[in-house]
């Protein structure tokens, strides 16, 4: 029985680890990868369930067919992962390790052909505009990533998984309807993501320096 394996499993999903079923299209297959890539690397477990219960893949073959064509023809520029096959209590999984990319930014294709970088965020593989890796987009966004009220807001994001406009407005001493419009600005610029679209509104980070 293989240790590694068993311990990633253990441990559970989070920033460098992804549990699959099994591997539904080359094209979500291929976000993962790239998430990892361009993040801190990770591992995708093939044939293991979101609890961590073992499931096992039914055809190998099936499986690296669809992980050929994303990394054949799905990410750009292309990346390079291991394969290995593992057999843990009678089931056979597959461990795809992917290492943190020196060529970053790496893009996803997806089914209508549009290229799209992806991080992760904690557990999931999120898409962010280039700009807010390389600060190469519009000044009016870049001024707003320079705001201090928006670093703190981000620095306290990086460690919990979401804000209202109350609790923000505590955190940083101004009005909660001030709060408000700087939290749908910063979603209307892809920085944020609305979580909860109900009252009170909650936001979480759309992407992680």
């Amino acid at each position: 029985m293989s240790k590694g394996i068993f311990q990633i499993i253990q441990e559970g999903e989070g920033l460098t680890v992804e549990f699959k079923r099994t591997i539904d299209s080359p094209f979500k297959i291929a976000k993962t990868l790239v998430s990892f890539a361009n993040t801190a690397g990770g591992n995708l477990l093939v044939g293991v369930m979101d609890n961590g219960a073992l499931l096992g893949v039914g055809s190998e073959l099936r499986e690296l067919e669809k992980l050929e064509k994303a990394t054949r023809d799905l990410i750009e520029p292309q990346i390079l992962i291991r394969i290995k096959s593992e057999l843990l209590d009678g089931k056979k999984l597959l461990w795809i390790e992917v290492a943190e990319s020196e060529s970053k930014p790496h893009y996803a294709v997806n089914e209508r052909g549009d290229r799209i970088i992806y991080i992760r965020v904690k557990d999931k593989s999120i898409p962010i505009p280039r700009l807010l890796l390389y600060g190469d987009g519009d000044t009016e966004t870049e001024k707003l990533l320079s705001n201090k009220h928006v670093k703190t807001l981000i620095t306290y994001l990086k460690e919990t998984d979401s804000v209202t406009a109350k609790i923000f407005s505590k955190i940083i001493n101004i009005s909660e309807k001030r709060a408000e419009r700087m939290l749908h600005d910063l979603a209307a610029r892809q920085v944020l993501l609305k979580i909860n679209r109900g009252k009170p509104e909650a936001f979480s980070l759309k992407w992680a320096k």
